[in-house]
């Protein structure tokens, strides 16, 4: 052999070393910036093993753990509710087709709840505590590479139902099923690396000089209007009668949602039952916006927000206790008695006599001669709820 065929052979064979090599470079390459990014707790694609099968493996949504202030709103209750909701799908056997299948379909409903939660977390976490942090609406935007995240559960949750679809009876549908159930998991580590790397962004330094001026515009007029609302129900005297009255009805439609949850051993049921609560819950906190000394006065608007989404981390702050002793100690008139002494301005023949003789009846009871719910049987009438409420 020549030198100048053995300087071919050479070059040839270093070109086939580096194609060679070029792949696990390439992955290791990716596997670093992963990495880099905060996806090392992501799974790999997965593989095709020796029956050419692929397994998705499924990608945990962010899901924080429930605190002691925590408040269950309608996003953070649906988000229950789907989650049980594919518990019971997964755990339910369709004749004919692999298990797998309703685990595949029970997985993606129940990922949703992830969604929903992160949704929640993200909302209240900014606009929820406007006041208490210094950019509400930059946090709220950083949030959402949380719920984009989050979905990356429910994509694999559908790369596994595809999966299970060429399973047992159906295996004749295996070539088709598994590259699809394959490039849908590999979309589904994608997605979940790209949310975090997009929460990242959205909560750096670049786009805080956007959101902060947002925040520093739109913190005051929350603030102030708040406390506008609550001046008026203090100046007018209506303040603390109305916030008992709404704290009553409130009351009784917790204690409903509370028979309804405890109704059944359906976890459904009870989803449903929670909801009602926090119905009832956001009912009391709406008195927050005309007495500063009731639940929900620290922050009023800010606190309906996380009273009305929910949140797994963040809860509604009570105001101060009024000097008086609070919205029970108003002698033996009723806390209702300034309220429908200025509704009932005509006596008797008021149009509004009906709805001032309901509203008294709430104030008397709340002084604690009956039931708590005694002015709302009364406007409930003769409605089949009626003297049925505690």
């Amino acid at each position: 052999m020549s030198k100048k065929q053995q300087t071919r052979s050479i070059v040839a064979a270093a070109r086939t070393n580096a194609t060679t090599l070029r792949a696990p470079l390439t992955a290791f390459a990716v596997a670093y910036l992963l990495s880099a990014c905060g996806g090392s707790e992501l799974s790999a694609p997965p593989a095709a093993s020796a029956g050419g099968s692929v397994t998705p493996q499924p990608q945990p949504g962010p899901t924080p753990t429930p605190t002691a202030a925590a408040t269950s709103g309608a996003l953070t209750t649906l988000g229950a509710t789907a989650t049980d909701l594919g518990n019971t799908i997964s755990s339910t056997a369709i004749p004919g087709v692999s298990p797998a299948l309703s685990q595949g379909v029970g997985g993606t409903v129940a990922a949703t709840g992830g969604v929903l939660d992160a949704a929640a977390n993200a909302v209240t976490s900014g606009l929820g505590q406007i006041g208490s942090t210094s950019d509400p609406v930059g946090t709220t935007v950083a949030g959402t590479g949380s719920i984009i995240g989050a979905t990356g559960s429910v994509v694999a949750g559908v790369a596994s139902t595809v999966n299970a679809l060429g399973q047992g009876p159906l295996s004749p549908l295996a070539p088709v099923t598994t590259p699809v159930a394959g490039a849908l998991t590999t979309a589904a580590n994608g997605i979940s690396a790209g949310g975090q790397v997009l929460g990242n962004t959205l909560a750096s330094s670049a786009v805080q000089q956007v959101t902060q001026p947002l925040s520093s515009a739109v913190t005051p007029l929350v603030i102030t209007l708040g406390q506008q609302t609550q001046s008026v129900g203090t100046t007018t005297g209506i303040g603390q009668p109305v916030s008992g009255l709404l704290g009553q009805i409130g009351g009784a439609v917790q204690s409903a949602g509370a028979q309804v949850a405890g109704a059944s051993a359906n976890p459904l049921a009870a989803d449903v039952g929670h909801l009602i609560s926090g119905v009832g819950t956001t009912i009391t906190n709406a008195g927050g916006l005309v007495n500063p000394n009731g639940p929900n006065g620290a922050a009023p608007i800010p606190g309906l927000i996380t009273s009305l989404v929910g949140s797994s981390t963040n809860g509604v702050q009570p105001g101060a206790p009024s000097a008086g002793g609070g919205s029970g100690s108003a002698g033996a008139s009723g806390p209702l008695s300034s309220l429908t002494g200025l509704l009932s301005g005509a006596g008797a023949a008021s149009p509004l006599a009906p709805l001032t003789s309901a509203l008294g009846s709430a104030g008397t009871a709340s002084t604690g001669t009956s039931s708590p719910t005694g002015g709302l049987n009364s406007l409930l009438g003769s409605s089949p709820l009626a003297g049925k409420l505690p």
